[in-house]
């Protein structure tokens, strides 16, 4: 941070530090020590909400560098010298009228009696200060005591903003602490302030019209015809020519770093995978405890886990965007073209989270003011491929594509989510949700350097998430899959296959190891097609033969539908009953060389780059997520709109899967 922030942060401490030993004319003794408080941080989008709370009480939140990224409040705790802070981080608002369903609970929140806060911690831009003290003054007006942060002082200098933060806190006749949101400095002065300001209307005052003006004096210049580095490189990002090339370059390598860069580490997790299971087999015998473990547990649920790298890289880049504040350049760059198809620029910030997960991204509608363009975004978030897609990806990518396809291939499939998204919205909003629309009207945050505590934070968080969902529902499926394809166990097909490896062992060919590991894979195979699970399958198979898909395809297509997740554990724990061989220089042999190798009654393929293809399309539309579902139910308040999306988006998908196929093979691809 800069000298004059270092100067800041002692200023305030010399400030804490007399309100705390007497009975300072603006804040006074709190009297309260011990004890518990309510706290809201209020403020506007991207002030750095967030990042406070996080540091306040070492919670880990989803600190981003767009407007609009808090839609719920969040509350968490933390105390000081006994006395016990409830703190709650709620959507950023502009001012006190409500533009969208966000600001509204916000501003409900510290309006309503049933949840007013003791007190209002006011988290204040540095290098916005002329917009954020007229928030200040509105707020004010509801005579709850205030503690002023101030945040991104180092960011407000670097643009040409320097803060005086002793004569501002003079100005304005509140406590006021400077804090740095991302490394957590000042934080400690600011719990304390938090913690023992008086919670008495005495200081609660209007600023009088001379203090209001000092305030508004203190609020930073720039230097007349000057241009930040903010203005310099935003006339190359948003320039009509140059700017869309530079985010679909961004795009592109995003896409296929995500596929390159992990796959040393997905080798790593693949033979420590192998040599669990090798482990497992040298210390049980043949049996269903062994195919438990190896096939249903290590297996099934390693699958899923292999694909770690891959979700972690993805999400890790997309929070680095956030945070560096181009995502916002992404949002008005996108404004005109989505406009032409009934949405807003504003809803590719759902949009573009839904990409993680759609879950978030149904959520983040609520910022959108106008409601048609609030549902049209929900019906089509859904379509933007998730992260529990990607492992299905990546598996048939590198299954029956050459590598330096597999990027583009990967951004192809990105993209057929996105244009069917844009042509849904479109039917939408000159059909059902005719009419209306709202403009865009957002602020650009400053360009920062991401921090890479913060983005490893957000990181581990999401796959945290997604390793409680390996431990527990992926868990629980694969044992499931493994139940129906273990049983039942026919006596007659192991004593005819025991008679088939006797008669081996007795004549003792040349080759008796490999017609012993062919007996194997055929008793395997012959259990398999008696099972549970192969009768579910060969019943449902039919709707889907005309896409191509077997009958172990269609089982995992019927096991995605409750979460994605759940279909390369299932497709694991299928093709894992027969013994894969491994080669070095293959980083995930099994499921991949499975898939290759599959065959029919018929001795025919079963897979092959077209039918590939046409399932990875399935996927990209198919609506496979319950709790997606479930979020859009709780939005729209209506089961009509969960029903909607769920029919037309596997409606859609089954018949791109078909055409794909059909055409394909009228063309002569795939034979």
């Amino acid at each position: 941070m800069s000298e004059k922030s270092e100067a800041g942060f002692a200023n305030t401490a010399n400030t804490i530090s007399s309100s705390k030993a007497g009975s300072s004319s603006k804040a006074g003794s709190s009297g309260n020590v011990g004890g518990s408080r309510r706290v809201t941080l209020f403020g506007r989008a991207n002030s750095g909400k967030t990042s406070l709370l996080m540091h306040l009480t070492g919670s880990l939140q989803r600190p981003v560098n767009f407007p609009g990224t808090s839609v719920e409040s969040v509350e968490s705790s933390c105390s000081y010298e006994g006395c016990q802070l409830q703190v709650v981080d709620l959507p950023g608002v502009a001012s006190l009228t409500p533009q969208s369903r966000d600001e509204q609970v916000a501003i409900d929140s510290v309006r309503d009696a049933a949840t007013k806060p003791d007190l209002l911690c006011f988290v204040l831009d540095a290098g916005k200060l002329a917009v954020e003290l007229r928030l200040l003054q509105e707020l004010r007006g509801l005579g709850l005591p205030i503690v002023v942060a101030v945040t991104k002082v180092d960011v407000a200098e670097s643009e040409g903003f320097p803060i005086d933060a002793e004569q501002l806190q003079r100005a304005l006749g509140l406590p006021l602490v400077v804090v740095d949101g991302a490394r957590g400095k000042g934080i400690d002065e600011l719990r304390a302030q938090l913690a023992l300001v008086s919670l008495q209307p005495a200081w609660l005052q209007k600023p009088s019209a001379a203090n209001a003006g000092t305030a508004a004096e203190s609020a930073p210049r720039k230097r007349a015809f000057s241009r930040s580095f903010t203005d310099k490189l935003d006339g190359w990002l948003l320039n009509p020519v140059f700017g869309p090339i530079f985010l679909t370059v961004v795009v592109l390598v995003m896409f296929q770093l995500v596929f390159t860069v992990a796959e040393p580490f997905m080798g790593w997790i693949e033979a420590g995978q192998g040599w669990l299971s090798g482990g497992i087999e040298a210390i049980t015998n043949e049996g269903a405890l062994r195919s438990f473990l190896v096939d249903g547990v290590v297996n099934g649920v390693g699958s899923s886990l292999i694909f770690v790298p891959q979700i972690a890289l993805l999400i890790a880049f997309v929070t680095c965007v956030e945070a560096t504040g181009y995502m916002a350049r992404a949002v008005f760059l996108l404004d005109r073209l989505l406009r032409r198809f009934g949405l807003s620029g504003r809803s590719f910030i759902p949009l573009a989270s839904s990409f993680a997960c759609a879950i978030p991204g149904i959520a983040a509608t609520r910022i959108l003011g106008d409601e048609r363009d609030r549902l049209a975004t929900i019906a089509v978030a859904p379509l933007m491929s998730c992260s529990a897609r990607l492992p299905v990806y990546v598996v048939l990518l590198a299954a029956f594509f050459p590598a330096y396809q597999a990027g583009l291939m990967l951004f192809a499939l990105y993209a057929i989510g996105i244009v069917t998204a844009i042509l849904v919205s479109l039917i939408l909003r000159r059909t059902v949700l005719k009419g209306g629309h709202s403009m865009l009207a957002m602020e650009l945050p400053v360009y920062q350097r991401p921090r890479l505590l913060l983005i490893g934070r957000h990181t581990w968080f999401s796959v945290k998430s997604f390793l409680v969902t390996a431990g527990t529902v992926i868990f629980a499926a694969t044992i499931i899959v493994w139940v129906l394809a273990y049983f039942p166990r026919s006596a007659e097909i192991g004593a005819t296959f025991d008679r088939e490896r006797t008669a081996v062992e007795q004549s003792a060919p040349a080759d008796q190891d490999d017609q012993i590991a062919a007996i194997d894979a055929r008793e395997a195979a012959a259990y398999l097609e008696q099972s549970y699970l192969a009768s579910i399958g060969h019943a449902v198979q039919p709707v889907f033969e005309p896409a191509g898909f077997d009958w172990r395809l269609t089982v995992g297509v019927l096991a995605a539908f409750p979460a994605r997740e759940l279909v390369i554990p299932t497709l694991g724990t299928l093709y894992s009953l027969g013994d894969v061989e491994a080669s070095a220089d293959n980083p995930d042999p099994r499921l991949k060389d499975a898939l290759r190798n599959a065959k029919g009654p018929d001795g025919k393929p079963t897979m092959n780059g077209l039918i590939a293809l046409a399932v990875m399309v399935f996927f990209a539309l198919c609506s496979q997520c319950a709790a997606t579902l479930a979020a859009i139910r709780r939005e729209t308040h209506s089961w009509r709109w969960p029903i909607f999306v769920f029919g037309y988006m596997t409606l859609l998908a089954w018949l791109a899967a078909v055409a794909i196929y059909q055409i394909g093979t009228l063309l002569g691809f795939g034979t």
